[in-house]
């Protein structure tokens, strides 16, 4: 090896090294696998013992071959740009600013009219719509997004990223799924196969996808377009063998489920959970629950979260040409066929949605960024005061995390508020733990024994509240209901 060759190779090996003892070792990595997707990296992506994508060392690959940054591809490296930073430079020519959901050219609140996309879809069909007509319209050759697979005992995952090329495959592949998956491989998809492509991840992954496409001039060239769905959290397998382990289908057996399974008369956030797998008596058996009455269903308990997505302040999406998400406003809330937000950018697309608006075929209300952001004010409270007060007990600790576009600070927050935070951290990590040991054991009942004290502690929270603020709230539930009624 030369000397201009052993610089190179140290380089890689520190780029790898940092990488490895920020993001990875604290516990900060989503399992995209856009640092695994550069050519040659020394980075792969698997699934560890509790269900989610973690970046490991390939031992196979030679490091010396790397010519480009892992860390500037993570999302949560401090060595990547932040979302205004990737932003700014794509929207600001032509969109407005909002503190909240970023760059917007167009909001909206609707559904899809035309050929059964709301049916199909988790809310209102915008997503697969949108898609599904860059392809017919031939702004795009294929679709990257997330599609159901077949579980094997090699390979138990349910749902990864592929490839659509016709309509019939972008429907086969709507609704939401609350389930990691990684990129690597459909990214070399990409630079393998010429085309021009879309891609829909959540926030994070697009990202991502927007950092690799700045160092790859492949990538840059053939994705045209990016669409984001809108994010509470990212979970790990466990959170869909959760659903059916109370359904009587054990861990392992699960072979497909929906998440989000509409139900007929009910509100739109209070869907069903499908599934399908292998009962105890060796029969194949297929369940459909209310999603209330199952346990570990409330979002706000974190289960399964991934430790990443407690220092993310990208709710909506904001690198994404259009983000598509639910419209948990109390004037849509109630329709149980569903309803979604959409967050325009790019202009192309805000011609495509006006001209099917026009023809009927879609069913969509101008709403402003401020309600697009009261659509998610559960996610944001989260994703920015409670991450201000996150960071500020991570600082305390003299650990490393990711630089946010948010502050850290302590005294915004009340007590109450405050336990808010430290129960929603305990439950997310005691979570995986706990599932493993239940699973290990074969009894889902010490899953749910061990989290319970954390979870009546964190209920109990809301129960405390003062009498009066408890009456204001049960007036504003009141009177939205006589006003959506």
């Amino acid at each position: 090896m030369t000397k201009n060759e052993q610089i190179a190779d140290n380089r890689v090996v520190s780029n790898v090294t940092n990488l490895l003892e920020t993001v990875i070792d604290g516990g900060y990595c989503i399992g995209c696998g856009a640092c695994a997707a550069i050519s040659s990296s020394p980075l792969k992506m698997q699934l560890d013992e509790y269900g989610k994508f973690q970046a490991t060392i390939d031992q196979l690959v030679d490091r010396s071959a790397v010519t480009n940054s892992v860390q500037s591809v993570c999302p949560f490296s401090n060595t990547s740009l932040n979302e205004d930073q990737i932003s700014q430079p794509l929207f600001s020519n032509s969109c407005k600013y909002h503190d909240k959901i970023g760059y917007h050219l167009a909001t909206y609140a609707g559904y899809v009219l035309e050929n059964g996309f709301r049916d199909r879809g988790s809310s209102g069909g915008m997503g697969t719509w949108i898609v599904s007509n860059l392809l017919s319209q031939g702004l795009v050759d294929g679709v990257i997004h997330v599609h159901q697979r077949h579980p094997s005992k090699s390979d138990p995952r349910l749902f990864s990223y592929q490839l659509s090329t016709t309509t019939q495959q972008v429907h086969n592949g709507a609704k939401s799924r609350y389930y990691p998956v990684e990129m690597s491989e459909v990214i070399q998809l990409i630079r393998e196969r010429p085309g021009n492509y879309a891609i829909v991840g959540i926030p994070c992954f697009i990202k991502a996808v927007r950092l690799l496409m700045r160092q790859d001039e492949v990538l840059a060239e053939r994705i045209k377009f990016c669409l984001a769905l809108v994010c509470g959290h990212l979970k790990s397998m466990r959170f869909a063998e959760m659903f059916a382990w109370q359904a009587g289908i054990a861990p392992g057996n699960l072979l497909t489920i929906d998440f989000r399974k509409k139900l007929p008369g009910a509100d739109a956030n209070r869907y069903g959970v499908e599934v399908t797998g292998i009962q105890q008596d060796g029969q194949i058996a297929t369940h459909v629950m209310p999603v209330r009455e199952l346990y570990g269903t409330d979002w706000g308990l974190g289960f399964f979260k991934y430790k990443a997505c407690d220092y993310c302040d990208d709710v909506v999406g904001e690198t994404a040409d259009v983000t598509v998400g639910d419209a948990w406003l109390p004037q849509y809330v109630k329709d149980s066929k569903g309803t979604n937000v959409v967050v325009v950018r790019h202009p192309a697309i805000k011609q495509m949605i006006e001209r099917a608006m026009s023809a009927e075929q879609l069913k969509l209300d101008q709403i402003s960024a401020d309600e697009v952001s009261q659509s998610q004010k559960s996610g944001f409270q989260h994703r920015r005061e409670g991450l201000a007060y996150r960071l500020h007990l991570t600082d305390l600790k003299g650990q490393w995390r990711p630089q946010k576009r948010v502050q850290p600070k302590a005294n915004h927050l009340n007590k109450t508020l405050q336990e808010r935070q430290l129960l929603r951290v305990a439950l997310a990590a005691d979570s995986h733990v706990a599932f493993k040991g239940a699973v290990d054991a074969g009894e889902f009942s010490l899953f749910k024994q061990r989290l319970d004290p954390l979870v009546q502690r964190y209920q109990q929270l809301y129960i405390k509240q003062p009498l009066w603020k408890r009456a204001v709230r049960w007036i504003k539930r009141l009177l939205l209901n006589l006003f959506v009624a």
